[in-house]
């Protein structure tokens, strides 16, 4: 409530909230309405109305259905009415309209533009209290006042309610906003570990199982077996670990996300798969190296994706080299094989672990590049550690 009475005291002088159309229609029709009636009174009644007081009179209606376009013209037209009608001591009887008015005021008006309207009423009011001529004593003075009163609590304390129900809204929008990223978030995260099962383990599952097509040979036979066996139960293990985040029953947070427990752990891994395709994996890691748990993430899904291109996309490899190297804040990857152009292993590829890695690592504020070079194949990614 304080925030909200500290924005409408701060508003700018000719600021204004519209009304809403269901009231637009309702005071047009009593503008209207009152038009007519005091059309009719003025030819029936016999008397003659003075220019003067015509014009205050109407002016004071025009205005009120000036609210339904331009409030703060409205309540401009009203102030220059009732100076007119003190300095000219007629249309007395046009003080309590004005005082019924005060609530329009309050709803659709900033508070400054509220305060003078004020301070004229009052002063019109104290004029013809003062005026003697006028036929306005204490108590008829005192039920005027308290209608301004009633109907300027009327009026702030609906402007209050409407100002409410839009920061309701915003904060639901906002809201909204916020599961749909993190919706989002956990979508792409879920696609990923879903990436990693299908592109690493069902990759090797299918290469072996075309070496197993290919040979008669029994020790590549058995080798190839307990690839196919190990990368499965390994899939079927990570199927699980996916659907208990679907279910809710794992944090799905990059930092809760399984990954090895070192980059030495990731590189023996990709090491023993690369091997038995005949590859050499020579790695230069820090003997001693420390890093957090994102950024250890980011760099093992490199080494995992790039090792499952060279299966996919290398079958002319002979030897590839893992360099990581720590300096003033930062972590250098390189992963490089040196396969020959346009040698693949005929599986098919999306695409997607590349644009994901290049995804992440943007948004930690470092890079990645992935392309071919006159030795071969060539993966670099750098990312800072207080990412």
């Amino acid at each position: 409530m304080r925030a909200t009475l500290t924005r409408y005291a701060r508003a700018p002088f000719w600021s204004y909230e519209p009304l809403r159309p269901v009231v637009r229609r309702v005071l047009i029709v009593i503008v209207a309405l009152l038009l007519i009636l005091d059309s009719l009174l003025r030819a029936t009644s016999g008397t003659q109305t003075s220019l003067s007081r015509a014009i205050i009179t109407t002016s004071i209606t025009v205005a009120v259905a000036l609210f339904v376009w331009r409030p703060p013209i409205a309540t401009s037209v009203l102030i220059v009415a009732m100076i007119l009608a003190a300095a000219s001591g007629v249309a007395r009887d046009s003080l309590l309209a004005c005082a019924v008015a005060f609530g329009l005021v309050a709803l659709t008006c900033s508070a400054r533009l509220c305060a003078v309207y004020g301070i004229v009423w009052l002063a019109w009011l104290g004029v013809e209290v003062w005026r003697p001529e006028s036929g306005l004593d204490l108590l008829p003075s005192v039920v005027i006042s308290v209608v301004a009163l009633i109907s300027l609590v009327i009026g702030a304390a609906i402007r209050q309610q409407n100002d409410r129900s839009k920061m309701l809204a915003r904060q639901l929008e906002e809201s909204e906003r916020e599961v749909a990223e993190q919706l989002r978030h956990e979508r792409d995260l879920i696609a990923d570990e879903l990436h990693d099962i299908v592109a690493h383990e069902i990759t090797i599952v299918a290469l072996h199982a075309a070496v197993l097509e290919r040979t008669e040979d029994a020790q590549t036979r058995t080798q190839s077996q307990t690839a196919i066996r190990e990368a499965a139960v390994q899939a079927l293990t990570d199927i699980r670990r996916v659907l208990g985040m679907v279910r809710g029953e794992e944090n799905l947070s990059p930092e809760r996300i399984p990954s090895p427990d070192s980059i030495d752990g990731t590189i023996a891994a990709v090491r023993r798969e690369l091997a038995r395709a005949g590859v050499t994996v020579t790695a230069d890691v820090p003997e001693e190296i420390r890093l957090p748990g994102a950024s250890l993430v980011a760099l093992t899904r490199v080494i995992r994706e790039s090792a499952t291109n060279v299966l996919k996309h290398a079958t002319g490899a002979e030897n590839v080299r893992i360099t990581l190297t720590v300096e003033r804040g930062w972590a250098h990857l390189e992963f490089a094989d040196d396969s020959p152009p346009a040698r693949t292993a005929g599986l098919p590829s999306s695409g997607y672990g590349i644009v994901r890695l290049q995804e992440r690592f943007r948004l930690f504020g470092g890079s990645f590049s992935a392309g071919r070079r006159a030795e071969g194949w060539v993966v670099t990614a750098s990312l800072p550690l207080s990412s």
